[in-house]
């Protein structure tokens, strides 16, 4: 509810707050989202909504290694990665130790990864396995590998697993235990080891012409074979004689993307045709594993970004344990630009939806999570993500831009007379604001100098309302605000606002 006051001229005024914002909402039209409290809005760009409803300039970057676009990046130590270049004549293979393996995919390869065996394992459709120890680039050598070429590949309960093979579109092989070169083709036809290489085939399973699209592991001894359209979880377990079929598992949604397929705490997020998806098991009965939408409040906007890519396979994410953040990538035509997706989660949890921005900020095209270090490849070369509060030398901060939805303060017929804006904000930035009215004419705009320092948040003679207090005298029936940071570094946030209308 509008709080009402009277101001000395005996005018009554009334003051419409915006606060606890939610994020995007493309479920709805702009029409039809002024709440005031818990406010959704129409744009979020470089900005992220957290768990208490504060819209929050995205962290500033700081420039790592590399030089031309990077495709695919993996850690392979503690604080070092490794990664996929791409030039005019190929894929190259880098690491942060200058080791350099060159040409080795074409430039329209999609590459796959996992840590197994010390060493980072890449897949390419079509393509020889390598891997990289710390020292070398080295080639797969294991005969069935070099002649099943796999797209897709993850490690769990110690074996490698492939699929996505060329002629075996609904099988996954599994490597001997803690064995990276040795798969089913390559042992003993005679073996009766239960730790030997195997395979599963999902083609009887599935009932239909579809095929395998990506591998995910969850909790600790599931293997999720994804498809277009569904997803089936298989016990893997290092004796060979025990590997079946979960049965509690009733997964009717598939992946469009192997590189979107993370684990998130105890979830397994990936991305389907329609939206964001979770895999999780039942809190109810502690049996039950199934999959829920988590993405309804955005459909239209996925589905814009899903169909804005060449190709499906080309979508990526990247999972922050730290800030509960799930970032997808959509590199767009062309191979410059590139479009991201958050979803921001609760990290205490209870929160069943969870709030979404986006953002082009160094058009980030992939992205990797190891120990607190969130890195991202872009089209030039890898960056790392500072906390959001960090200020470095030489590191670059994003321009962030928020649109509201038409904000009608009351009535939806009547046309309002605005006295006054008041922003609340912290950190330190210059946040330009301007509004548009339901006609899309431009009825004016603001600066606000946000600096949490002595000489401003803490004057004692002026209370902190009117110093990002601004007369605001207009008239409209609705209005659209949008407010966009320039300048600064570290943390700027917006708590709320604020329009004073005559009664």
């Amino acid at each position: 509810m509008p709080s009402t006051t009277k101001s000395i001229s005996g005018v009554s005024a009334s003051t419409f707050a915006y606060e606890n914002f939610q994020g995007l909402d493309t479920s709805r039209d702009i029409t039809s989202l002024d709440t005031g409290k818990n406010q959704h809005l129409s744009k979020s760009l470089n900005a992220t909504v957290d768990w208490r409803g504060q819209i929050v300039r995205d962290a500033s970057c700081k420039f790592r290694k590399g030089q031309f676009k990077i495709n695919h990046v993996r850690f392979f130590g503690k604080d070092e990665v490794c990664y996929v270049e791409e030039t005019g004549s190929g894929l190259n293979f880098k690491s942060e130790r200058d080791h350099i393996l060159e040409n080795v995919y074409p430039t329209a390869a999609i590459v796959t990864s996992t840590v197994f065996n010390q060493a980072v394992q890449f897949a390419a459709r079509s393509r020889p396995m390598y891997r990289y120890d710390g020292i070398n680039f080295t080639r797969n050598l294991s005969p069935s590998i070099n002649s099943m070429m796999p797209s897709y590949i993850t490690s769990v309960q110690r074996r490698l697993a492939v699929a996505g093979i060329p002629g075996k579109e609904t099988q996954v092989h599994l490597s001997r235990v803690d064995q990276d070169e040795i798969f089913p083709e390559d042992e003993d036809a005679t073996s009766t080891n239960v730790l030997r290489a195997g395979f599963v085939d999902v083609a009887n399973l599935l009932g239909t012409a579809d095929q395998i699209t990506g591998l995910g592991t969850f909790e600790q001894n599931r293997l999720v074979v994804f498809t277009s359209d569904r997803a089936i979880i298989y016990r893997i377990d290092p004796d060979i004689d025990r590997w079946t079929v979960d049965d509690n598992a009733n997964i009717n949604i598939g992946c469009i993307s192997h590189n979107t397929i993370v684990n998130a705490g105890t979830d397994l997020i990936f991305c389907s045709r329609s939206g964001i998806h979770s895999i999780k098991r039942s809190e109810e009965n502690g049996i039950l594993v199934f999959s829920y939408s988590l993405s309804d409040k955005i459909d239209l906007l996925f589905r814009e970004l899903f169909k804005s890519v060449e190709s499906a396979e080309q979508i990526n994410a990247v999972f922050d344990q730290d800030t509960a953040q799930y970032h997808v990538f959509f590199p767009q035509p062309g191979g410059e630009l590139c479009r991201r997706l958050t979803l921001a989660m609760n990290p205490e949890g209870g929160e069943p939806q969870p709030k979404f921005s986006t953002g082009n900020f160094l058009n980030a095209r992939c992205g990797a999570f190891l120990g607190g270090t969130l890195i991202l490849g872009t089209t030039g070369g890898i960056y790392e993500v500072l906390k959001i509060e960090e200020e470095v030398d030489g590191s670059f901060t994003p321009e962030m831009e928020i649109i509201t939805p038409l904000l009608w303060h009351g009535s939806l017929e009547d046309i309002k007379e605005t006295r006054s804006v008041i922003i609340q904000a912290a950190g330190k930035g210059t946040i330009e604001m301007d509004a548009t009215d339901e006609d899309g004419r431009l009825l004016g705009s603001l600066l606000f100098e946000v600096n949490d320092t002595s000489d401003d948040n803490y004057m004692e003679d002026v209370p902190l309302s009117k110093q990002y207090e601004r007369s605001w005298s207009h008239r409209y029936r609705a209005a659209q605000y949008r407010l966009k940071s320039t300048g600064g570094g570290g943390l700027l946030r917006i708590i709320g606002f604020a329009v004073t209308v005559r009664s």
